[in-house]
């Protein structure tokens, strides 16, 4: 397992305060704010620790009350809402300065056969058809200022590679889609508790952007401002991060200075593994002229 991995399977290993109480830490990307994708992965793995281990993950629903501090530990107050005889079902409050930073609803499920029918993943090419974020990132490595730059510059928890590349200083218009094939950088554990909470993690990169596609803006332009209002994942099939998986994701609207995005998981034989919705704030205030 490379290091930047296990900081942050670390970073997922929350500390138990209570039976329902948890406690981790946050993680800098270089933004004030807390990563909205750390918020969800944590408080999947606090409420996976207090829910019966026969039980599995299928759902999650996030609603974003307000911006976290990157630089402070989060609260993760479980609540279980129901336990009924195939599902249960938790709440979990996400708490910084005793204000709630996300309410996010988990649901669990005992395995069982069933009918079967999935989306046919979209034929896009193999990973090595697309550019690596990487090497993205140092062509970029100039632009971003000094005080972030090591940040963004970093090394990544996965291998990233995308089809479309949007410069978050200078956008270009692009169709309202995005493709990333992305894995595990080192070996992750199989176990699919953890390899869930890493999904969870890294789906709320790449999703919002999408929508800024066909309006020639960067993440990081003058006058943008880019926050998640809510964020689900339904789990469908088990996974495994040390091989590639395919995230195709789709903007289908924007308006009333929102976007929304609908994101599809694949791994390489062509399965669903998991179907993501995400809306956020996609605000632009052109700058004052001098």
């Amino acid at each position: 397992m490379s290091k930047v991995l296990d900081n942050l399977i670390n970073l997922l290993k929350l500390e138990k305060l209570d039976d329902l109480l948890f406690r981790g830490e946050s993680q800098d990307l270089g933004l004030r704010q807390v990563f909205g994708g750390q918020v969800i992965a944590q408080a999947l793995s606090a409420a996976i620790q207090v829910v019966p281990k026969e039980r599995k993950l299928h759902s999650c629903h996030a609603y974003f009350l307000s911006a976290g501090d990157s630089q402070l530990p989060i609260i993760y107050d479980v609540q279980i809402l129901r336990e009924g005889r195939s599902f249960t079902a938790v709440r979990v409050n996400a708490i910084q300065h005793n204000q709630s930073l996300c309410h996010i609803t988990i649901s669990f499920q005992l395995e069982e056969n069933g009918f079967e029918h999935q989306s046919m993943m979209p034929n896009v090419g193999q990973p090595e058809d697309f550019i690596s974020e990487k090497t993205i990132i140092n062509k970029l490595a100039s632009y971003i200022p000094e005080t972030i730059r090591d940040k963004f510059t970093a090394e990544r928890p996965f291998n990233i590679h995308s089809k479309y590349i949007n410069n978050p200083f200078q956008g270009s218009e692009l169709p309202p889609e995005q493709y990333v094939w992305f894995k595990a950088n080192g070996k992750a554990p199989l176990d699919q508790a953890i390899q869930q909470c890493l999904l969870a993690y890294f789906s709320d990169f790449h999703i919002l952007l999408t929508a800024l596609h066909p309006h020639q803006k960067g993440l990081l332009e003058q006058g943008m401002k880019v926050a998640t209002i809510d964020h689900s994942i339904w789990f469908h099939r088990s996974l495994d991060l040390n091989n590639w998986l395919l995230y195709a994701i789709e903007s289908n609207n924007a308006f009333g200075a929102r976007g929304l995005s609908r994101g599809q998981l694949f791994d390489q034989q062509g399965r669903l593994i998991a179907t993501t919705q995400q809306e956020g704030l996609i605000r632009y205030t052109p700058p004052l002229k001098k």
